[in-house]
C-alpha cells in the first residue's frame, strides 16, 4: 500500500459523518492491511485500509460473513463494518492517484488472548466450536467463497506457483531441503482424498491471539476475517491448535494447551472419526500450507527470510512428534 497522510486518513474518517471530531492512532497490527484506532464523540472505531493484495470481491465476502454473524446469537461479538449513510460498508476512494478501500468496525472491548495462559487456550477452543457451528450454515454449497482452501498449496500465493521448489528458493541446507521435499510430496498426495472426505464449511482461517479478545478468562470478541474461505474444519482447528500449543517456537507441542483448546473445541463440536484418523497430516499439511504462504510473503518483502526458516525447523520438530504422539489428541476432542 502506498504511504498516506494523516490528513489523507482524517479525510476518510470524516465520510462516516456522524462519528464527530475523531481522534487517530495506529495500531501497529496487520502486515496486509493498515488500521487505525479511532476515537470519536460517537465512540470508539478500528478505521481499516485494504492493501492492494486484498481482492475487492474479498473484502465484499468478508463483510457478508460478519454481516450473518450479527444474527447467529453467538456468546461473544464479532465487528460488522459500519455503513456511511448511503449504506455502503466498504469505500473505494480515489487518492493521489491511488485506490483507497476503506471500511470502519467498531472497537470491540477486552484484551488479546494470552498464549501463555491455559484458560484463554480452552476458552480460545470453546469459541472456535461455536464459531464453525455457526459458519457451518454461511454459504453451504460454497458459491461464495474467493480465496483458495488453505490445503491448495499450488494457489495460496500467487508468487510462488510450484510449492515443491520452496526447498530451494528459501536456500535450506541439504538436510532441510530434503525433510521439507518430502513433507511437501506426502501432503500433496493426501490432500485430495482429504477434501474428497473431510467435513467443508466455511472458516476464519486465522484464528491466532491477536484476533481473538478476552475479559475474565472469557472470549468476548473475534477479529479479522480476512483470510476467511471454504476449507476443512479440520484445518481451522489445526491452525488454532498449533498457535496455541507450540510456543515458545521451535519447541514440541505443550500436551497442556494441547487439551486446554481442544478439550474447549470439543464443548460444540464433535470430529468424525475420518477427521480424528487425519489430525496428522492435516497438521502437516497446515505446517506446509504456512510454509509455502510464508516464502510468498518473503518475496514481498512482508516476513523475513529467518522467520520462514524457523517455520521449517518447526515443521521438522512437529513432524517427529506426530509420529508418536498425534492419536492422543483424540482423547481431548470427546
Amino acid at each position: 500500500m502506498k504511504s498516506i497522510s494523516e490528513q489523507d486518513i482524517i479525510t476518510l474518517v470524516d465520510l462516516w459523518g456522524f462519528l464527530g471530531a475523531a481522534t487517530l492512532q495506529p495500531t501497529n497490527h496487520g502486515v496486509s492491511n493498515s488500521t487505525y484506532f479511532v476515537d470519536a464523540q460517537a465512540g470508539q472505531f478500528i478505521l481499516k485500509l485494504y492493501g492492494d493484495s486484498t481482492a475487492t470481491e474479498q473484502i465484499q465476502y468478508e463483510h457478508s460473513i460478519l454481516a450473518y454473524l450479527q444474527v447467529c446469537d453467538l456468546s461473544f461479538a464479532v465487528p460488522a463494518p459500519v455503513p456511511i449513510n448511503s449504506g455502503e460498508t466498504l469505500l473505494s476512494i480515489d487518492k493521489n492517484d491511488t485506490v483507497l478501500r476503506v471500511a470502519l468496525f467498531p472497537r470491540l472491548p477486552g484484551q488479546s488472548a494470552n498464549r501463555e495462559n491455559l484458560n484463554h487456550a480452552r476458552a480460545a477452543g470453546q469459541a472456535l466450536g461455536e464459531m464453525h457451528c455457526a459458519l457451518a450454515r454461511f454459504d453451504p454449497k460454497g458459491k461464495l467463497a474467493q480465496l483458495p482452501a488453505w490445503g491448495d498449496l499450488y494457489h495460496i500465493h500467487p508468487l510462488v506457483k510450484d510449492p515443491l521448489e520452496v526447498p530451494q528458493l528459501l536456500g535450506l541446507n541439504s538436510n532441510q531441503q530434503a525433510r521439507l521435499i518430502k513433507t511437501l510430496t506426502e501432503v500433496l498426495i493426501a490432500k485430495p482424498q482429504l477434501y474428497a472426505t473431510l467435513p467443508v464449511q466455511t472458516t476464519h482461517a486465522d484464528f491466532l491471539c491477536p484476533n481473538i479478545l478476552l475479559k475474565d478468562n472469557q472470549v468476548v470478541g473475534v477479529l479479522d476475517f480476512e483470510f476467511a474461505t471454504r476449507d476443512l474444519r479440520l484445518m481451522d482447528y489445526i491452525c488454532g491448535l498449533d498457535h496455541f500449543s507450540i510456543y515458545p517456537r521451535k519447541e514440541a507441542p505443550r500436551w497442556e494447551w494441547v487439551e486446554a483448546f481442544s478439550a474447549g473445541y470439543a464443548k460444540y463440536i464433535s470430529l468424525t472419526q475420518q477427521e480424528t484418523e487425519a489430525i496428522a497430516m492435516a497438521w502437516r499439511l497446515q505446517r506446509a500450507s504456512c510454509i509455502v504462504y510464508w516464502t510468498g510473503w518473503f518475496y514481498e518483502g512482508k516476513v523475513t527470510h529467518q522467520s520462514v526458516v524457523d517455520a521449517v525447523v518447526e515443521t521438522i520438530l512437529l513432524e517427529e512428534w506426530l509420529e508418536d504422539n498425534a492419536t492422543k489428541i483424540v482423547n481431548y476432542l470427546k
